[in-house]
């Protein structure tokens, strides 16, 4: 039972770590930011990241995401995996990445399984070996250790110990892994972002070297790339099948801020570009957003205001609304409950989207 420190409202759906509610952080941001950023702060200096993007006068800069960091010798970015060494920008290229991967057997709990052909057949026969889900065939889960956002909810923030790690793996060991039954290709993480030239790289050299092969390329990803990243991993998603799947976090800023550590105002850019960009494939769709439905946080606000913003870019962006499970530092949350989960999808239909999902249903509690 968590206790709201503005307001006093109590309640299993607030969070005793973060220590606010969800109205009090929407209307009292200006009051309460201080406390929240030192949260922020607390938990990456716990992993040796910087609290805050470094903006250095004279610094080397970074383009890859939308924090523009700027570094001073011996600085890391806020990712923790770019720094200035002896007056160089280093710390991955397109020939090594802190990255580990795994094959997931099709069909697999992806966000875009319920439209994509690896769930589906959609695309047979240019884009899927099967007319339906590709039973037999697997996923490349490709997991790049670093992000560039601080979810406090992070399902995967185990990578943060391993990011300190030296190690660079060559992109050919990656191609190495694509075995003959792999019809699909998933760079995640953390995030693809920070490693994007990596990415980017194993990405083309792949259709490059085995053209008459199916293999889409699909991304996961928070969406905070810089815009000719993110147009880059459309296009290669674009031409091969895949998706481009966008995690959409929350709709109003200061929510997201509290949540992730960053604002949402270049994601929400980039969103819009991507929505135009995917019309030059209409099937197997080529952009898929995700949200999580965070119990208490994410609530019927958070989702009409999302469903809102996504009609009004294009009704039939497929929307997968996922269910929470507690980890990192919001583990003192309930998973999400039926009732919520029902709203949510009924709220988003009730805004005009006409393609709405839901994932890890295996997770929803009976909790109301």
């Amino acid at each position: 039972m968590g206790l709201c420190r503005w307001c006093g409202q109590k309640g299993p759906t607030i969070s005793k770590v973060l220590g606010f509610c969800v109205s009090c952080i929407r209307n009292h941001w200006a009051e309460i930011a201080k406390e929240i950023d030192a949260l922020h702060a607390q938990s990456r200096l716990a992993f040796g990241l910087p609290p805050k993007p470094p903006r250095t006068k004279g610094g080397i800069p970074c383009r890859l995401c939308f924090h523009r960091c700027r570094l001073g010798e011996g600085e890391a970015g806020y990712c923790g995996l770019w720094r200035v060494e002896e007056g160089r920008l280093t710390g991955g290229s397109p020939k090594g990445a802190k990255v580990s991967w795994y094959l997931d057997p099709l069909p697999t709990n992806c966000v875009a399984d319920w439209i994509c052909p690896g769930g589906t057949g959609n695309g047979y026969p240019r884009y899927a070996y099967l007319p339906g889900p590709e039973r037999g065939y697997a996923n490349l889960a490709v997991f790049y250790e670093a992000c560039n956002f601080n979810c406090l909810y992070c399902q995967n923030w185990h990578f943060k110990r391993r990011a300190r790690r030296d190690v660079y793996l060559e992109a050919d060991l990656l191609l190495g892994a694509l075995a003959s039954h792999v019809s699909c290709v998933c760079f995640f993480g953390g995030d693809p972002g920070p490693q994007a030239p990596h990415a980017i790289s194993v990405g083309r050299k792949m259709l490059q070297r085995f053209p008459e092969r199916i293999i889409r390329l699909c991304w996961e990803t928070n969406g905070g790339e810089s815009r000719s990243v993110i147009r880059e991993m459309m296009r290669l998603s674009l031409i091969s099948g895949g998706v481009l799947k966008i995690d959409l976090k929350a709709a109003t800023e200061a929510v997201h801020l509290a949540l992730c550590g960053v604002s949402n105002r270049y994601v929400l850019e980039n969103l819009a570009y991507l929505v135009q960009e995917a019309q030059r494939r209409s099937e197997p769709p080529a952009l898929v957003v995700s949200t999580l439905l965070v119990p208490g946080y994410i609530d019927a606000q958070e989702i009409s205001q999302l469903a809102r913003l996504l009609a009004r870019l294009d009704p039939e962006i497929p929307w997968t609304l996922l269910a929470f499970y507690p980890a990192f530092i919001l583990n003192d949350l309930p998973t999400t409950s039926r009732r919520h989960a029902a709203e949510a999808l009924a709220l988003a239909r009730a805004e005009g989207l006409k393609r709405v999902h839901l994932g890890n249903v295996h997770l929803l509690s009976e909790w109301s």
